[in-house]
């Protein structure tokens, strides 16, 4: 291997998973994805255990917090700030209009970003 390995921490909370984030940034600097994604396999292979099960719900939404802040896909919600399930209607969305309807969720994006004139969904 070419570089040091930090030891990789048994837990999966956010300081667990900020050293694995650390040691793959580290292990691929200059990979392309398909290195990157190979490295982060191998370094999750190595720390799993049954007893060491992360949950995986929150992997799941750590995983699209990422993307987001890799900026890595489309926004969906178009901007959006505020968001409700779209079977309720609290007050303040009566006086707002949707820009995305995704899931079960209705998304409203600040006035002040222009983004508020009435659009069919």
């Amino acid at each position: 291997m070419r570089r040091q390995v930090r030891s990789i921490g048994r837990e999966a909370g956010p300081s667990g998973l900020a050293d694995l984030a650390l040691t793959l940034r580290e292990l691929a600097k200059g990979e392309d994805e398909e290195g990157r994604r190979a490295l982060a396999w191998a370094l999750v292979n190595r720390r799993a255990s049954p007893e060491d099960a992360a949950d995986r719900d929150y992997m799941l939404a750590l995983a699209a917090l990422c993307r987001a802040l890799a900026d890595a896909e489309t926004d969906p919600t178009q901007g959006a700030t505020r968001f409700h399930p779209h079977t309720e209607c609290p007050g303040w969305a009566a006086r707002e209009t949707p820009r995305a309807l995704v899931g079960g969720y209705l998304f409203y994006a600040p006035r002040a970003a222009g983004l508020h004139d009435r659009k069919e969904l």
